[in-house]
């Protein structure tokens, strides 16, 4: 009857602010009501955000603070409308150790009146890893209904279901790391169908909306004329205008008759020998005796392309 998202890297709680957004659009049961939101800025300065009704779109009086949407460490639970105040009970949170939410009761208190997802956030604070102090509190208090989604400061994330959670049908859990920046999402929930799609679509969504974000947006210019040659890995070599001057692609040749393929996304674009960026998109180009006629119908288009520090 909930779902937890959490992940870290630059602009995580933009990601899973995606993530939870993409859920509520698909997503039918247990969504669209209360959200707790917690994160952890740069400078480990603790944040929160919260509603008890219509979700992701009126967690914010208006357009959140970069500083709340650049955070590194994220994590948010959220489900039906109305629950007990105050939600900030249902994500655990701490600077410079992490932070711990879930699904279904991940706050529920133990005979000795400590919260579960403080538990596992304590062990974290003495030096467990997440999936430890998760498999810890699970072991230790296996009558519970909960699940939890811990994850701390140096990116790691520990995710499990008590016993009586494990078996329910609907359930659904997954961690995905985007392996070219390191970035992480995991999503935990249930009582949200299609459930088999929920996790990955979450996760999926909140990496993408991490990279867009990560990486500035600039344009090049291809046009008709352009040289297109045969090569073994995609590439457009571009000038100091951001022209470009010839395209290396493995499908590339000099047959007299015309020929269309698609250049692909993610190609990687050089100048003056140097990595400078990613093309962003994927235009549909015609080609003739070793030059582009047309691009996406045109003689000349401005495409789209990713760059960051890094490939410059």
């Amino acid at each position: 009857m909930t779902i937890g998202i959490a992940a870290s890297g630059p602009w995580a709680c933009a990601g899973i602010l995606s993530g939870l957004r993409a859920v509520e659009a698909v997503g039918r049961g247990a969504i669209g009501g209360f959200v707790s939101l917690a994160v952890l800025t740069e400078n480990q300065k603790l944040l929160r955000a919260e509603t008890q009704d219509g979700g992701a779109q009126s967690l914010f009086d208006g357009p959140p603070s970069d500083e709340i949407l650049q955070a590194r460490w994220a994590g948010l639970i959220s489900s039906g409308p109305n629950r007990p105040a105050p939600l900030s009970q249902f994500v655990a949170a701490s600077p410079r150790v992490g932070l711990v939410t879930g699904h279904r009761f991940p706050h529920a208190e133990t005979n000795d009146g400590q919260a579960l997802n403080s538990l596992v956030l304590s062990m974290m604070q003495a030096g467990s890893h997440p999936q430890g102090a998760v498999d810890d509190v699970i072991a230790r208090h296996p009558d519970f209904d909960a699940g939890f989604l811990a994850l701390s400061v140096d990116g790691e994330i520990g995710l499990g279901n008590m016993p009586t959670v494990a078996i329910l049908k609907d359930q659904g859990g997954l961690t995905t790391r985007c392996p070219e920046t390191s970035n992480t999402v995991a999503t935990l929930h249930n009582a949200i169908r299609p459930h088999r799609a929920i996790a990955l679509l979450a996760n999926e969504v909140a990496l993408e909306e991490m990279r867009f974000r990560a990486t500035p947006l600039e344009t090049i210019t291809i046009s008709a004329g352009v040289a297109i040659v045969v090569g073994d890995t995609p590439e457009i070599v571009i000038d100091d205008n951001q022209k470009a001057l010839r395209v290396i692609h493995p499908e590339a040749s000099d047959a007299a008759e015309k020929t269309a393929f698609g250049v692909g996304d993610h190609v990687r674009i050089t100048k003056l020998g140097k990595m400078f960026g990613w093309l962003d998109q994927e235009p549909f180009m015609v080609v003739s005796q070793g030059v582009i006629v047309t691009l996406d119908g045109e003689t000349a288009i401005e495409a789209s392309i990713r760059t960051d520090s890094t490939s410059k």
